[in-house]
């Protein structure tokens, strides 16, 4: 299986944007990219075909036609982790195994998988199982998702240290968000967090409010080699 697991240092980094993006590029170059977000919550479903905004914004992207509980095999209506939204809503618990059955399948339909996570990589689905568990098991290397706010060092040396924990290898990160008028320790962010981590930057993108996946794919397409992303 080809393709990468777009994960994040936490909720509201942009994942799913970066994600919906990287499927627009990909789908411009005729590349045959398939979508899922194996995981996902929210307070109430999104539409009559989609129970998440995120998948919906993915499906689109992409221009897949793969059924919602492909593109999305768990869902609960508690916007809070897997584990907890099942617990609090007594329903039964996310399951990596179906989830990478799924995967599996829906894999065979495309050339290149771009599969999102929740929340961040250590986010838990069971009491015995995290994102991190299922990014290993799907076998797909990481591209890292964080922005330059305060915090950011600590928030992605732990994630680039889960991954290596887990052994989930890791394609290279973007730093998100970036603002207009960044102040001097926002600028310097995507160069400490190369230094420290060892990892590639592999693009920094502005904060730009309401970007939908096009404008996004093509700040993508100018700022990241998607020959070598395709190689992977």
């Amino acid at each position: 299986m080809r393709g990468v697991f777009i994960t994040g240092t936490g909720t509201g980094v942009g994942k799913t944007a970066l994600a919906a993006g990287l499927a627009w590029a990909l789908r411009q170059r005729k590349v045959n990219v398939g979508v899922m977000k194996p995981f996902a919550t929210a307070d109430r479903a999104f539409s009559r075909k989609y129970r998440s905004r995120d998948t919906a914004t993915l499906a689109l992207a992409a221009g897949v036609e793969d059924s919602d509980s492909e593109l999305n095999p768990f869902f609960c209506s508690v916007a809070a982790s897997p584990l907890l939204a099942s617990q609090l809503k007594r329903e039964p618990p996310a399951s990596i195994e179906k989830a990478l059955r799924v995967l599996q399948n829906i894999a065979k339909k495309h050339d290149f998988m771009i599969v999102e996570g929740i929340g961040g990589i250590m986010v838990p689905l069971t009491e015995n199982e995290s994102v991190a568990d299922f990014a290993k098991r799907a076998g797909l290397p990481a591209v890292i998702v964080t922005t330059s706010v305060i915090g950011t060092l600590n928030h992605t040396l732990l994630t680039v240290m889960a991954c290596k924990e887990f052994g989930i290898s890791i394609k290279g990160i973007i730093v998100n968000k970036m603002p207009k008028n960044p102040g001097i320790a926002e600028r310097k962010a995507p160069e400490m967090i190369e230094r420290l981590t060892g990892i590639q930057v592999l693009a920094t993108l502005p904060f730009s409010k309401g970007a939908n996946h096009a404008a996004i794919g093509k700040m993508l397409e100018k700022a990241i080699d998607l020959d070598s992303l395709l190689s992977v």
